[in-house]
């Protein structure tokens, strides 16, 4: 599975990313060891939209997307899953089916 955030606009992206999913950020298994609600707002508190946009693919440029799938597909897996982040569902899949599919046939 990879997390990722598109949107026209890099900076929006970040902003998406980091509201909507901020624990891609958090450092090894800390989102699964969160006791409540309350312990995870407290610790994302501490991540920026930088850390987010660090961590996965963000923006309108397919490289990155295209980089994070070819990991996976090296790695040997012949399914990977996209996580698109934020409520623009719909011009994601038309960005995928636009520029990052051709570029993984």
């Amino acid at each position: 599975q990879v997390h990722v955030c598109w949107a026209e606009d890099a900076e929006e992206a970040k902003r998406t990313a980091y509201e909507w999913w901020p624990n891609t950020a958090l450092p090894g298994n800390l989102f699964v060891e969160l006791e409540s609600p309350k312990h995870f707002e407290a610790v994302t508190e501490l991540i920026s939209q930088d850390d987010v946009a660090g961590s996965i693919p963000t923006g309108p440029d397919p490289e990155p997307y295209i980089e994070a799938i070819r990991e996976y597909a090296e790695a040997g897996y012949d399914h990977v899953y996209l996580h698109q982040i934020g409520p623009d569902q719909q011009r994601f899949l038309e960005f995928a089916e636009r520029e990052i599919l051709p570029a993984l046939s």
